[in-house]
């Protein structure tokens, strides 16, 4: 079995996230290689000034593909604690299989299960599970297309006064959109819609829209902006949080 190793080594450049996506990201986690690839990363910090700021950033991005099958584990820990309490305080564990249908690339099958919490929107835990299936509609050299009409069960119970709970399932619908403009120069679009069996009125939308330079062989760099949009978030949180960000990525 060959086993590929994946180092990335990100570099936040002029912005930093400020806050983080209410619908978890999957596609651009995606590799095509066969074989484990792995992104490992730690951060903390102690800042000792008028008040104590202390930061703990996690990552672990874990994929293993083998012909028809593939894994992917992800894991992603932020916290931004001062002296008066939390400032930022939201994670996520994800897990999901696909297979592929034997003699067809056009049709894969996917299930997962995620766990979620973001203290910033009174998240106190999300449990989904999901199943379903993603079509490649287009899979050409420059152009690369995917939608995927999925459903999920959804427990949630927020951190408000009243600790509401909810349980229904939503349909968990994306699209992926890749073009290369040239060796040097491409383009990512990414767009989630999950409205809720009962009531469709109740529904988050999320996208990602991306830009790449090949700077050299393994030195890119990214731009993008993402923003998720809640249409019944809880009291007195607000329906709308987006970012901007650059990466200065080194792959091996």
């Amino acid at each position: 079995m060959k086993i590929k190793k994946t180092c990335l080594l990100t570099f936040f450049l002029i912005f930093t996230i400020t806050s983080f996506s209410q619908i978890v990201n999957i596609e651009k986690k995606r590799k095509e290689e066969n074989g484990f690839q792995t992104t490992i990363g730690l951060y903390f910090n102690i800042d000792e000034t008028n008040n104590r700021i202390t930061e703990l950033k996690n990552l672990i991005d874990l994929q293993y593909s083998l012909n028809s099958h593939t894994f992917i584990l992800l894991n992603d820990i932020k916290l931004l604690k001062t002296d008066k309490g939390s400032l930022t305080n939201n994670g996520f564990q994800h897990l999901r299989y696909n297979y592929t249908i034997k003699d067809s690339s056009f049709l894969t099958l996917e299930a997962f299960g995620q766990y979620q919490y973001n203290e910033q929107k009174l998240l106190q835990h999300r449990i989904l599970g999901g199943v379903g299936p993603r079509f490649r509609i287009i899979n050409e050299k420059k152009i690369k297309w995917y939608i995927a009409p999925l459903i999920m069960y959804e427990y949630e119970q927020l951190s408000d006064s009243l600790t509401t709970e909810t349980k229904f399932m939503r349909w968990d619908a994306y699209t992926n959109f890749n073009y290369s403009l040239s060796k040097l120069l491409s383009f990512n679009l990414i767009a989630y819609y999950q409205p809720a069996f009962s009531n469709y009125y109740d529904f988050r939308i999320s996208g990602e829209a991306g830009i790449r330079f090949n700077i050299a062989e393994y030195l890119f760099f990214d731009i993008s902006y993402s923003a998720d949009y809640n249409n019944l978030p809880p009291s007195d949180v607000q329906n709308t949080f987006w970012y901007f960000k650059n990466r200065l990525i080194f792959k091996l």
